[in-house]
């Protein structure tokens, strides 16, 4: 999963939990008649909120993998880059 679509899922997830979060508070102050009871309401806190943690592990766990990713990169750009200078230092000068 490459990281610019890996961050998009993260922050579809979190998107969909406000949007969740914010469903269920609409619903909570729409019922006039207090059917919901507080331990309800903790339960859905409780979800969201581990729901929420999730999402920041997975979005730290997914940049940890960026930084990995960029200095991989970077360590085969400079080996390619001394294989390169190398071959040239081997080829004979070429007419022309």
């Amino acid at each position: 999963m490459t990281q610019p679509k890996a961050l998009q899922q993260a922050t579809e997830r979190l998107d969909a939990a406000v949007e969740a979060l914010d469903s269920r508070l609409q619903h909570v102050f729409a019922e006039s008649d207090g059917d919901v009871s507080v331990a309800a309401l903790k339960e859905e806190i409780r979800f969201l909120t581990d729901e929420r943690d999730q999402l920041l592990i997975d979005l730290e766990a997914e940049r940890s993998r960026v930084r990995r990713l960029k200095a991989a990169n970077d360590e085969v750009s400079g080996r390619l880059d001394t294989v390169l200078g190398t071959l040239k230092d081997m080829m004979p000068a070429m007419p022309g």
